[in-house]
């Protein structure tokens, strides 16, 4: 386990530039795998470790037990550990968002200022590859295109939180438990994961091993999916970037220069051209996209998109408006 472990992170560069990593465990088989196999790899690559966890107050007496294994888990192995905790309700019912979504809020928002206030490089997470296989179908099914399925990957730099690695990707789910149970490791169970009201445990726990009776290889096949199309996705965009100054003149597009490239490289340029004119993408899906890249092919005047802003196409040029108003 430990030589695939050090294979996998030489092979995919996962420690370039990273000596200062800021660990995220909750205490669960997955995040304490990651933890042990960090602090067994640690003088390889030359890395200085520190554990962080989060409590969410959501299983009461639980989370607390939680808290305090993790913080044992790391006095243990002699390695800095960093605790704190939010209420996940609270913020979930001010935010009208649902309390998987506000635990993630809260969770990356405490890894992000340890990870500023410590001057670490980077923050490392336990995904592996059952999560990859999950997320992947996941997407699928809200109706992602290429980029959305491309889903996590080895390294990926945000602007938000800074840089994130997964090293464990190419793991399945078993093969942590089984190192955890060679390691006498007692991970922390949480009984959340086993209800099947969250859309992603639904996937897990029925859709998935529903699906293998098809395919007994799924989560490796979607995984290697997920692989190629972060690949081809990455190609794209780069192409993309080469040719947007080519096709974005100041603050519009271009039509007849547009009209020239290829759908995929189109809707590439759509995407990183609304980001520029409106700071943000976030509320926009593929509906919104294609709306535009429509008006561009078939010459329309003009389509609604979100953030109370309109897409208008005059004399071979589309601005994007708000209310109707600053044209030109």
């Amino acid at each position: 386990m430990l030589k695939k472990f050090v294979d996998v992170c030489a092979t995919e560069k996962i420690f370039d530039g990273v000596r200062k990593i800021l660990i995220a465990v909750s205490g669960g088989a997955d995040s304490l795998a990651l933890a042990e196999l960090l602090i067994n790899s640690r003088r390889r690559f030359d890395l200085e470790l520190c554990i962080a966890h989060f409590e969410h107050g959501l299983r009461g007496q639980e989370s607390l037990d939680d808290a305090a294994f993790v913080k044992n888990f790391a006095e243990e192995h002699a390695i800095k550990f960093v605790g704190a905790g939010g209420d996940v309700k609270a913020f979930a019912a001010e935010n009208k968002i649902s309390i998987e979504t506000a635990a993630r809020i809260l969770r990356y928002e405490f890894l992000s200022k340890v990870k500023r206030d410590l001057n670490f490089d980077a923050i490392a997470l336990a995904h592996h590859a059952d999560d990859q296989a999950e997320t992947i179908l996941m997407r699928l099914l809200r109706g992602a295109t290429s980029e959305g399925l491309s889903a996590m990957k080895f390294r990926t730099f945000s602007e938000e939180y800074g840089l994130l690695i997964r090293p464990l990707l190419r793991f399945r789910k078993v093969e942590l438990e089984n190192f955890c149970r060679e390691k006498n490791l007692l991970p922390r169970l949480d009984a959340t994961n086993f209800e099947a009201e969250a859309t992603r445990n639904k996937i897990r726990l029925e859709l998935i091993p529903t699906l293998e009776k098809f395919n007994p290889a799924l989560v490796e096949t979607l995984c290697r999916l997920g692989e190629v199309t972060a690949e081809e996705s990455d190609f794209i965009s780069a192409q993309a970037e080469k040719i947007f100054s080519a096709v974005v003149k100041g603050n519009c597009i271009i039509r007849a220069d547009f009209l020239k490239l290829h759908p995929a490289l189109q809707r590439v340029v759509i995407k990183k051209f609304l980001a520029k004119v409106t700071g943000s993408t976030k509320d926009f899906g593929f509906v919104h996209f294609e709306g535009v890249r429509k008006v561009l092919l078939n010459n329309l005047s003009g389509v609604e998109i979100p953030k109370n802003l309109r897409a208008d196409l005059r004399k071979g040029k589309l601005y994007i408006t708000k209310n109707f108003i600053g044209k030109g």
